[in-house]
């Protein structure tokens, strides 16, 4: 599996860090994506201890959120309507 780097513009960097805009504008950029979950949040501008926030701030958007580890690394696979289609992805879907 190819997991990608986390995708982010200076317009998501200049939102305050932990915001809803932030978390909102952060996930659309990495949709359909499998990103390192850790990196994801430090974009959010969140802490790995935090990653329940972040989880929280998107339990009532219309995603599908999949939860996984690929070595020792926590994955994030964050989604409309697509299922990860990775055929050696191991984990488990969130919402």
């Amino acid at each position: 599996m190819r997991i990608k780097a986390v995708l982010r513009d200076s317009e998501i960097l200049k939102m305050d860090s932990g915001s809803q805009q932030r978390i909102d504008a952060t996930t659309a950029k990495n949709l359909e994506r499998f990103v390192g979950w850790s990196s994801l949040l430090k974009v959010m501008g969140l802490k790995f201890e935090e990653r329940t926030k972040m989880l929280d701030a998107l339990k009532d958007k219309d995603l599908k959120i999949w939860l996984g580890i690929e070595g020792n690394q926590h994955i994030i696979f964050l989604s409309k309507d697509t299922l990860p289609n990775e055929s050696d992805y191991v984990g488990y879907q969130w919402q």
